[in-house]
């Protein structure tokens, strides 16, 4: 959702508070939905659906936005216009030396290679049962595959032992989900959007 705790347009909005400059990248593509959009496939979903069913909105190709186009909306928004710099360091420095009536803000926009950035969304899996003929503007999610609620115990009390390990790491927690889930993806690359600048 579009603006929620710990999403990039939230952190948008931290870093202008700070006059730090905005990085995104450029070839990761989301559809965003308001906070009553998603509130009302919520709604929709209680009142129409069916136990264990996952309703999402069809959304085309042609909706779905790189961050950087965002991030140029979002600069827009705010009442500026972007000075799209070519590295960290140029933007670090622009914004230092801008003033706080000024038009213009610093961005950077970058390739991704942070860890777990996918380069597209994802609403369902293979092997699940979708039908995208019951609504006009949502898909449905019918039939996934669900587990029993002793695995998932299980799962759990795993993690929660992992947890309260002083010395866990990131790689056991990501063995542990894959062992769960075994199309679970994740490509460790040493950062992540929060450290960007």
């Amino acid at each position: 959702m579009a603006f929620s705790n710990g999403s990039l347009p939230d952190g948008w909005i931290h870093r202008l508070q700070k006059k730090q400059p905005l990085a995104a990248p450029s070839d990761v593509k989301r559809y965003f939905v308001s906070p009553e959009e998603s509130g009302q496939i919520c709604m929709l979903a209680c009142i129409l659906g069916n136990g264990g069913e996952v309703f999402f909105p069809k959304l085309g190709e042609d909706q779905m936005l790189t961050f950087s186009s965002i991030c140029d909306q979002f600069v827009k928004a705010e009442g500026f216009d972007k000075k799209e710099c070519g590295s960290d360091a140029e933007a670090k420095k622009y914004a230092s030396e801008m003033s706080y009536e000024g038009t213009t803000y610093p961005v950077v926009y970058f390739k991704s290679d942070t860890t777990g950035e996918k380069a597209y969304e994802e609403f369902y899996i293979p092997g699940e049962r979708i039908n995208m003929n019951r609504f006009m503007a949502l898909g449905v999610v019918e039939e996934t595959t669900r587990r029993p609620m002793p695995e998932v115990n299980a799962f759990f009390e795993k993690l929660e032992g992992l947890f309260a390990k002083e010395d866990f790491t990131k790689a056991q927690v990501v063995e542990a989900i894959k062992e769960f889930i075994p199309n679970f993806e994740h490509e460790e690359k040493g950062k992540n959007l929060d450290q960007k600048m």
